[in-house]
């Protein structure tokens, strides 16, 4: 029986690998099936889907377009276009896009904020009929990505992938300087002790790399206890840029330049590809780099001697906090095929497609089981990821978009000296308050 078991498996293997789309440079796993059932309240009427992605997700990969005309054959009646965006530039298309009453019918992007913003249409009836069909389909995300998609305890998309940033470092930079790997116990004394020694002006090499990206920043700031946003939708946020754990977070970051530790980052939009590049060409030894950097190196780059490390212990918290990064699914308001893109969105973050997200792009699902996976938990380099994501804390800066400018120009106007990082931020705390509404209740 056995046998005859093992033989039927290999059978069935091998037809899937047959059927899969040619040209896919990791077919879909035939053994992952678990599409949701056929929706039979959609309708014949020919319908077009126009679906917005991040760029990021379909640059280098075919993995959504597969998707895609998989759905298509499920919905013959349904045709989806795929449309891709660079990732900063979305929400304001969305905006403009609800403001003119021609929205697409699905979305990426972070669903809190777009939510908050009155852009997206609540979900909640959708999610109760998906339970009917998948009992407690919430139970399949990690709570903090889960959350990144609600507003007032109520559903306005589905997780898609999760993220946050870790340290990168050379090792062999550290071998050839003599420096224990900052793993462990080490802090930001110890980062800033190793960065000095590793710099080399004679090699042309720095020992840190800086980005003025505020997502980025906020790990910084989150590290040292610090926040830019407190409250709720139910009481009402405040804005608190200019604190001072927030201004020394920011003073530590541009010594370090003034120091000579590091390159002045430009303030060119996505900065942070700079860095990544220079720590690719060895002219930098360390970055706080997020989790698909470490797919990207790993597999364009396997020898490339990459160290991945937790972010340093601080005095604020036992062990060093990273920002919670998530993107999601949502419907912006006033689609007009929603039931339809609700389902594309039940097939989009469906395990079918979820295990090559993560094989393929490096961007990992927000499932629960992404942090006990052996197919990811035996790559030791992912370890200080997962680690990292238990104590996470959400960027949420971007429900406030002039406020999140605001950060952004104090950012680069303490990397550039302009004005001490303590001015720059209470100057930044000034216009995003004179800005700033309160999101829909």
């Amino acid at each position: 029986m056995r046998k005859a078991f093992l033989l039927i498996l290999a059978l069935v293997m091998l037809t899937g690998c047959a059927s899969a789309l040619v040209g896919a440079e990791d077919p879909i796993d035939p053994i992952v099936n678990d599409l949701p059932p056929k929706n039979p309240t959609i309708g014949p009427e020919p319908i077009t889907l126009s679906v917005w992605l991040d760029l990021d997700f379909t640059r280098d990969n075919t993995l959504f377009n597969e998707m895609a005309r998989e759905f298509e054959k499920t919905y013959p009646q349904i045709d989806v276009e795929i449309s891709s965006f660079v990732r900063e530039s979305m929400p304001q298309k969305v905006k403009l896009a609800v403001q003119s009453g021609i929205p697409p019918d699905l979305v990426q992007g972070h669903v809190y904020a777009m939510a908050g913003q009155g852009l997206a249409e609540p979900l909640n009836s959708e999610w109760a009929a998906w339970a009917s069909d998948n009992p407690e389909p919430t139970s399949q995300f990690l709570p903090s990505a889960l959350q990144e998609t609600m507003w007032q305890d109520n559903h306005y998309g589905v997780p898609l992938d999760v993220y946050t940033l870790v340290l990168l470092y050379n090792r062999d930079h550290f071998d050839q300087a003599g420096l224990r790997y900052p793993e462990g116990s080490y802090d930001f004394s110890y980062l800033q002790q190793a960065a000095g020694v590793l710099t080399q002006p004679d090699k042309k090499r720095y020992g840190f790399g800086f980005t003025t990206d505020p997502w980025y920043v906020y790990a910084w700031i989150t590290g040292a206890g610090g926040n830019l946003l407190v409250g709720d939708p139910e009481t009402g946020f405040k804005l608190t840029l200019n604190s001072q754990t927030n201004a020394d977070a920011l003073a530590f970051l541009t010594q370090m330049v003034e120091s000579g530790y590091g390159p002045r980052p430009s303030t060119r939009p996505r900065d942070y590809e700079d860095v990544r590049q220079k720590f690719l060409s060895g002219e930098i030894s360390m970055y706080f780099g997020e989790s698909q950097d470490i797919h990207l190196i790993q597999s364009t780059n396997p020898d490339f001697p990459l160290g991945v490390a937790e972010l340093p212990i601080t005095p604020a918290r036992e062990s060093g906090a990273s920002v919670l990064g998530s993107s999601g699914l949502f419907i912006p308001r006033g689609a007009r095929h929603k039931e339809a893109a609700f389902e594309l969105m039940k097939w989009a973050t469906s395990d079918r497609y979820a295990f090559p997200m993560a094989r393929r792009l490096g961007r990992y699902p927000a499932k629960i089981w992404l942090q006990t996976s052996p197919e990811f938990t035996e790559n030791l380099s992912l370890i200080p990821f997962f680690n990292q994501l238990n104590n996470a804390r959400p960027y949420r800066l971007d429900l406030f978009p002039t406020a999140e400018d605001a950060f952004a120009d104090a950012i680069k106007a303490s990397f550039y000296a302009i004005a001490t990082p303590a001015q720059a931020l209470e100057h930044a705390q000034e216009v995003g308050q004179n800005s700033m509404i309160n999101p829909l209740p």
